[in-house]
């Protein structure tokens, strides 16, 4: 039997005009009063999501940040901060690589020094909580993680392989989208986030359903009997996962928790 199930965001539950299957919120209340949780786990600010689910807040448990920040209706259940010596050499190593733009995320709030950047995440399109500062190595907030844009047309994939090398071992660096990536302390991800989670309501990998389409949700799929890969994800997320869910653009999430859990 299915008692939690947790689905990425972007590329997953959100299509690709960046719209939330609004399929999800009918559902939303059946599984909670079927026993079954439910957990969205993101890449993105916990403010971006929140807003996201809005008045349905109270049926979700919130991983942001790549699982670095846990929230369960306005109560932190988990954060893990980076140091500033870790987050400035991030910084230093981002400015090596041409066509990167860091970004610095804390708890409510995520601080650029680029103003097209903050232009553009502040958009409805993204609706974050943004900070436009002169020196991002001068920002005192507790950060979570470092994210970084790839602006020059290459893509993400093209953006890791020059910035791997620069960066600090003792972090870790996964694509997050199409020109996404993100920094952050070494074993700190959604699946280890889902793993504190299952331990902490006492659910086995055997009751887990998962749903991702990027490399940083394969972690996640490590910890479900249930993992689903999007139609739409990469091969080498595909291959990590036991189950091929159906698109994003497509109601894939929904589909698949109906078709497993009858509700």
């Amino acid at each position: 039997m299915v008692k939690l199930i947790v689905s990425d965001m972007d590329g997953t539950l959100v299509d690709d005009d960046k719209n939330i299957d609004p399929e999800i919120f009918g559902l939303l209340p059946k599984l909670k009063a079927a026993g079954i949780r439910f957990v969205v786990a993101s890449g993105r600010q916990y403010p971006s999501l929140r807003d996201d689910f809005r008045e349905h807040i109270g049926d979700v448990v919130v991983i942001a940040e790549n699982g670095a920040f846990v929230m369960d209706n306005g109560k932190e259940l988990y954060s893990r901060c980076m140091t500033r010596e870790e987050v400035h050499s991030c910084l230093d190593s981002i400015a090596k690589v041409e066509g990167a733009l860091p970004l610095l995320c804390a708890k409510t709030c995520s601080y650029t020094d680029n103003s097209e950047l903050y232009e553009h995440l502040k958009s409805p399109l993204f609706n974050y909580t943004m900070r436009l500062v002169k020196d991002l190595y001068a920002v005192e907030d507790e950060v979570i993680k470092v994210s970084v844009i790839e602006h020059a047309g290459n893509g993400a994939a093209h953006c890791y392989g020059l910035l791997r090398p620069l960066l600090d071992p003792a972090l870790n660096l996964v694509v997050s989208g199409a020109t996404c990536m993100d920094t952050g302390i070494r074993g700190i991800n959604k699946g280890t986030a889902v793993k504190a989670l299952q331990e902490m309501w006492g659910i086995l990998p055997e009751e887990t359903m998962v749903f991702g389409d990027q490399q940083n949700d394969m972690e996640m799929f490590e910890q479900a009997h249930y993992s689903f890969a999007m139609e739409n994800a990469a091969a080498e997320v595909k291959a990590r996962a036991q189950y091929i869910a159906g698109s994003n653009n497509s109601g894939g999430v929904v589909k698949a928790i109906r078709e497993y859990t009858g509700i």
